[in-house]
Order: structure tokens, then sequence, then C-alpha cells
């Protein structure tokens, strides 16, 4: 499939005087969009010393709502003459382009140029991509790696060169909502991003907080459902080449896999598979449920379903925040802040506590109950007090999960960190549409 892209380049360059700076972007690339993409590149920090910069990747949702991927390129020397200058050629993706390409970063790396003149100018480029199936992996901490994102942990990884391999074998084999939601670096120098998956030079002395698996942990033995693959990949691995790649091979591997991993809520489903029958509703109210939750999947950007369940499973799982806090300390020091933005960042706290914590998840046999019971679980996951009616409950989850305007950073990021968090949370929100006359 073909995906327009708008691009831009930033970076220190021999060929000019500028330092830092952006070098062309196309007509296409928003204002907003350039200053987050070049506040991501400054967050990648610089490489320690007897560190050399190498190409990598690194891709996340802006807090606007596009997705950028940008390609890192050593330039040698800096138009002063000093190593270790870097050029960043971001691509920005539109959300629903970049789930028709699987969620995947890797699948526009071809995308992505390494070499630049004074003369370079750039406009918005149409991308060939291609969804990337899964491939038997190579790196043997692949499967903690899937494992634990899959169970909202992010992962840092100390390496003297780019994991750009294990990412690539990893994420396509990342359930769909992780994909979605996940951002990584093969390599960065510092992780103020909050990368999902990131290689760093050295783990000493960069801030990983409580989301993070301890160092080392994805090189203990595998859990329960990583040891239900490890024959199946083991297997895999002791074909003989002239075996491992005939197509009954592929087949009964495959097949093998799907077997032991069982169905997931992101395994696509047939396109006439029937709705699901609602016991206990009305036909009315049954009909207006079903309708008013296609309208939630397309306003929240949700991959489609024809089962009503697993609609509410992954508005569940997208939008459910999982960051950082601001502690009590944090927040008395705020109100207590001169700085006008102080209203605005205590609002986020309380939207963000009051709304989207994820203090109450939903059961293992969630897909099994009942519409209205998933209904019912998934307002209270939001914290909706008190419960609507059954069959309204699509729409006040819309209302419940909106924003109203813009949201834009404050100042007070600076100083806690927790505020950039809930900005780039509350910027992936949809816009609420206008009821009568009014936002």
């Amino acid at each position: 499939m073909d995906i327009l892209l708008e691009q831009l380049v930033y970076g220190s360059f021999p060929f000019w005087e500028r330092g830092y700076d952006v070098l062309a972007r196309s007509p296409g690339c928003r204002a907003e969009w350039v200053a987050e993409v070049l506040a991501a590149c400054r967050n990648l920090g610089e490489a320690p010393s007897g560190i050399t910069p190498a190409s990598a990747l690194f891709a996340l949702r802006l807090t606007s709502g596009p997705w950028t991927v940008v390609g890192v390129e050593p330039q040698g020397v800096d138009d002063r003459g000093r190593p270790g200058a870097l050029a960043f050629h971001a691509l920005v993706v539109d959300p629903a382009d970049y789930r028709k390409a699987g969620s995947n970063p890797f699948a526009f790396a071809g995308a992505l140029r390494r070499d630049w003149t004074a003369e370079t100018t750039l406009t918005a480029v149409f991308c060939t991509v291609q969804p990337i199936p899964p491939a038997p992996p190579t790196d043997p901490r692949f499967r903690n790696v899937v494992e634990a994102l899959a169970r909202n942990r992010r992962v840092a990884i100390e390496a003297t060169t780019p994991i750009e391999t294990l990412a690539r074998e990893v994420w396509p084999s990342l359930p769909g909502s992780t994909r979605r939601r996940a951002s990584v670096a093969t390599w960065a120098f510092g992780n103020a991003n909050r990368f999902d998956l990131v290689g760093l030079p050295r783990l000493a002395g960069v801030e990983l907080d409580r989301t993070y698996l301890e160092p080392g942990a994805i090189d203990h033995e595998p859990t329960a459902t990583s040891r239900q693959l490890g024959p199946l990949i083991h297997g895999w691995n002791r074909l003989p080449n002239s075996v491992r790649w005939s197509l009954p091979a592929v087949a009964l591997i495959l097949l093998g896999l799907a077997w032991q991993a069982g169905p997931r809520p992101d395994s696509p489903e047939p396109s006439d598979r029937p709705i699901a029958v609602v016991p206990g509703l009305k036909t009315e109210d049954r009909a207006a449920i079903l309708a008013n939750l296609k309208t939630l999947a397309d306003r929240f950007d949700l991959a489609p379903s024809n089962d009503p369940g697993i609609v509410l499973a992954r508005l569940s799982e997208q939008f459910h925040y999982r960051g950082r806090i601001l502690d009590p300390t944090e927040i008395a020091r705020i109100a207590d802040d001169p700085d006008p933005d102080r209203d605005q960042a205590l609002a986020w706290h309380d939207r963000i506590t009051r709304t989207f914590l994820d203090d109450h998840p939903l059961p293992g046999d969630f897909a099994r109950l009942p519409l209205d019971r998933q209904l019912a679980l998934v307002a209270r996951s939001f914290h909706l007090d008190p419960l609507p009616e059954t069959a309204e409950i699509p729409d006040r989850l819309i209302q419940a999960l909106g924003r109203s305007g813009p949201i834009r950073p404050t100042p007070l990021a600076g100083r806690y960190p927790a505020l950039s968090e809930y900005a780039r949370f509350l910027g992936k929100l949809p816009r609420l549409e206008k009821r009568g006359g009014g936002q």
C-alpha cells in the first residue's frame, strides 16, 4: 500500500555554521509536529565518552496525534569540527496509516535517507509499505522482551551497538494492541522519551522508573507462556535449512505456534462473523449499543471487530494511563507555584487520576461475559460514577474519554516529568464533536 508521509530533517552538518537546526521540511509538516519531533530528537541525548554513534531508528507517537519514525545518522563532525554530530530524518505518519502498516515502524525504514546537502529540499512523499510478518527469532532475549511489552512493561537493554535485529524480530510478534501504543529506539544515549523498548550503551546513570524491567531480567528463565513456545522455536532451529524453509515445515511451525498461544483478542476475524447476541437486552437497546460501539471504535481509532467485547477490551487496553503520577509533595508545590499554567497542570492530574488510572482491571473471563456485564465493567474501569444505564454506556464513554480542545505543553513539565506524560497521553485522546454549538 502507498502511504503519504510528511518529513523533515534536523541536525548538525559540516556544510553550514548553524549548529543543530532544521535543514528542510515538507510544506505540509505542521509547526507543532516540528516542535515535538525536535524535542524527541534532543531527548535522545549525547553519546557518552568512548561511544561512537551509529545508525539507529526510533519511533513514538507525538502529543499532537501522529506517529513519527526517525532515522538517526552520524555525520562525523559538526560545523565546528567536533565529533559526534547527528542528523535526524523524521517521517510523520497519520495514526490510521500507521495502523494499516501493521503499527510497525520498521515498515517505513526504506523511506529514511542518510545523505544530505545544503541544497536539500523536501516534499511529502508516498511510501510503499507492507505489513511485516513474524519470523523465527534469532536473539535468545526475544521471548522475554515480547512478553514484557505485551504486559505493559518497558524494557531497556544495555548494548554496545543498536538493537535493531532484536527490535525487528520483536515487533511483528507483539499483540496488535501493544504495537499500536508502544515506542522503540534501537539506540539512544538517554531515555527522556521513556521508550517502551530501548537500547542504551550504558544503563548506569539512566533513570528507569518502576514500569521498566529490572536490568538483566530479560536474560532470566522464560515465564510460563514463553516456556510453552520454547519447544516449538527450539524445534524450528534444529531443522535443516533445506527443511526449515520448505512450505510444509513453515505451515507446521505456524500451526503449532497458533495452537500453543491460543486465540488472541487481536487476531484477525472473518468479516462475515455474526454480531454477538446480547442476552437480557431489548432488541432496540441492542441495536443502539452496537451502533454506538461502532462510533466509539471509529472515534478512538480502534482496530475494527464484529465482536463488541473485543472493541471494549481494546478500548480498555489502549486508553488506560500507566505512566508516572504526581506525588502529594509535587502537587502541593505546583499548587503554590506562581506559574499561570499551574491550574492546567492540576486539572490534568485530576483528570488522569479521576478517569484513566488502570486500577480496575478487566477480569480474565471478560471475553466470555454477556455484553451488559462487559459494558458495566469497562464503565467501572474508567470510573463512570454513577454507573449509566447499559444502553447509554458507549456514548458516555465517548464523552468521558474525549478532549474538548488542544493539549499544550506547560513549562512546568521541565520540573515535573509526570506532566509531560500527562500531556502526551491526553493529547492522544480524540476531540469531542461539538454539541449544541459548544465543545
